[in-house]
């Protein structure tokens, strides 16, 4: 098992994208649900791996500034906030609201290209899926990632009209 979890990081950290689970049972010989269990292991050893809609990725120590920002918008408005941020330069890593049950839900984005984007809006309207912020009447959370400093700036400044607050 313990080579097996060294494989999993070994090709989670060399991949440019996120990675099935499927994908790593072929890999390593193994079933799809011993994955998800080693998944776990190597997440409570403090690994940060994330499961995405496309797969696993493991997050990756790079040089970039991430900050957590208040946004209110309405759900014909999400194409165009997204959009603002790629073109800026950024990445939206994920979406936070706050809802009065369940506490604090947050969903995995990782929308970084014009692509991106796309996939993710033509999922939206394919599945019928009602938006996170729609829960909490157009407020919500996401960090922005950029590669420096003058880029997280270009990007406030494009989302100006959706901001609430700021924080580092």
């Amino acid at each position: 098992m313990k080579e097996r979890l060294k494989k999993i990081l070994v090709i989670l950290s060399e991949s440019k994208g996120p990675v099935k689970g499927k994908d790593l049972a072929e890999m390593l010989g193994v079933s799809r649900q011993i994955i998800v269990q080693d998944i776990s292991v190597l997440k409570t050893k403090g690994h940060k791996i994330f499961s995405t809609r496309d797969g696993y990725i493991l997050e990756k120590k790079k040089d970039f500034i991430r900050k957590m920002i208040a946004v209110k918008h309405s759900e014909d408005e999400i194409y165009d906030e997204l959009l603002k941020v790629v073109k800026a330069g950024g990445k939206v890593i994920d979406v936070i609201v706050e809802h009065p049950l369940y506490g604090e839900i947050n969903g995995r984005l990782d929308i970084a290209t014009l692509d991106d984007v796309a996939k993710f809006m033509a999922l939206m309207k394919s599945s019928n899926a009602t938006p996170l912020l729609k829960l909490s009447g157009g407020v919500h959370i996401h960090t922005i990632e950029a590669p420096n400093k003058e880029v997280m700036e270009k990007i406030l400044e494009a989302l100006k009209d959706y901001l609430l607050e700021v924080k580092k």
